[in-house]
């Protein structure tokens, strides 16, 4: 794809033609001289973002997240960015955890609208950005977002990510940010790892005889409202497990299915359930299960009800899934084969 930037500027890589900019990137990558051409290409890089070709430094050094996306890939890859825009009450606590040292740039709009001159006074030679789901093109969801922190001046890369209903997605996200900042066989080996272990446990998950036992996976928020999610995280991991979810939960594409404690019938199907409530909802729990319809749900009367972390099972990046088949091994399977 290739498209033209509505900006009175050159497309993103040559502005390392600016001198200033071009001094400063250079002493921040190491190098000592920027009085050659010869010297200046052979720090960089030529690759294939969302929207066409874009030069960009060899080996980065002051590198910006410019959404929670990026941000969680990258510290996947064992990358801390300089900064990141994020919202600090929604990121899961395995990321949170991580970013003492990381300069929030988030506009007042949030993780996804980072404040451009944040970004710029953090004097980085690259920024990472989510840039739409695959094959949008020019109409991309986050194109203007990419386009004003291009036109900046920075090396700008753009990638495509699809909410991460798939393995799949996690995948070509952490190999697309893995290629920019030069750590492909990291990201092999990590998305390697996680196969091989969706693997194993998708072999147990048979072996113990719950491959046909469907499971749901409940978010519980304020105002009573809850959902059954079917395109996040958590569905990720049970399509990757082989664990079957109920009819009418198993098209991503729907991404949850909202309910009520007037509709938990909807759970009826389930086998087992895994439930979350989020950060300052605690009381939900209590009112979903005194709700009366909650006592006739099958995996309430059989006890196969699963409460979880919110922060851990609201997530859909590498280390996110990672804790999430922890909590299906522990919970779910070495029960099944200790029975």
């Amino acid at each position: 794809m290739s498209m033209s930037l509505p900006f009175d500027v050159p497309r993103r890589a040559t502005t390392y033609a600016i001198a200033g900019v071009m001094a400063s990137a250079l002493v921040l990558s190491g190098c000592s001289s920027a009085s050659s051409d010869s010297e200046l290409h052979a720090s960089t890089k030529t690759v294939d973002d969302y929207f066409g070709s874009v030069e960009v430094p060899a080996e980065p050094v002051r590198v910006v997240a410019a959404d929670p996306i990026s941000l969680a890939l990258m510290l996947s890859l064992d990358v801390q960015p300089v900064a990141a825009s994020f919202n600090p009450l929604a990121l899961p606590a395995h990321l949170d955890e991580r970013t003492d040292d990381i300069v929030n740039i988030a506009g007042e709009a949030g993780g996804f609208v980072p404040n451009v001159e944040a970004i710029l006074a953090q004097e980085p030679d690259l920024v990472i950005v989510v840039a739409g789901y695959d094959d949008e093109g020019d109409e991309a969801w986050n194109k203007e977002t990419y386009d004003k922190i291009a036109a900046s001046g920075v090396p700008t890369y753009g990638y495509a990510y699809n909410d991460g209903v798939s393995i799949d997605d996690v995948s070509n996200g952490v190999a697309a940010v893995g290629e920019v900042l030069g750590k492909q066989n990291e990201a092999a080996d990590s998305m390697q790892s996680l196969t091989d272990r969706m693997a194993e446990l998708k072999q147990r998950v048979s072996d113990a005889g719950l491959a046909d036992k469907p499971v749901s996976a409940v978010r519980l928020s304020e105002r009573g409202e809850y959902s059954i999610r079917v395109g996040t995280g958590e569905s990720v991991a049970f399509r990757g497990l082989g664990m079957a979810q109920p009819p009418g939960q198993q098209d991503p594409s729907l991404f949850r299915i909202d309910i009520t404690d007037e509709t938990l019938s909807l759970l009826a199907s389930a086998d087992t359930l895994f439930v979350y409530t989020d950060e300052g909802a605690d009381a939900e729990q209590d009112t979903i299960t005194t709700a009366p319809l909650w006592s006739t749900l099958p995996a309430v009367q059989q006890n196969r009800v699963h409460w979880v972390s919110a922060s851990v099972w609201n997530s859909s990046d590498p280390i996110g899934l990672g804790k999430i088949m922890d909590d299906i091994e522990t919970m779910f399977i070495e029960p099944a084969e200790q029975s």
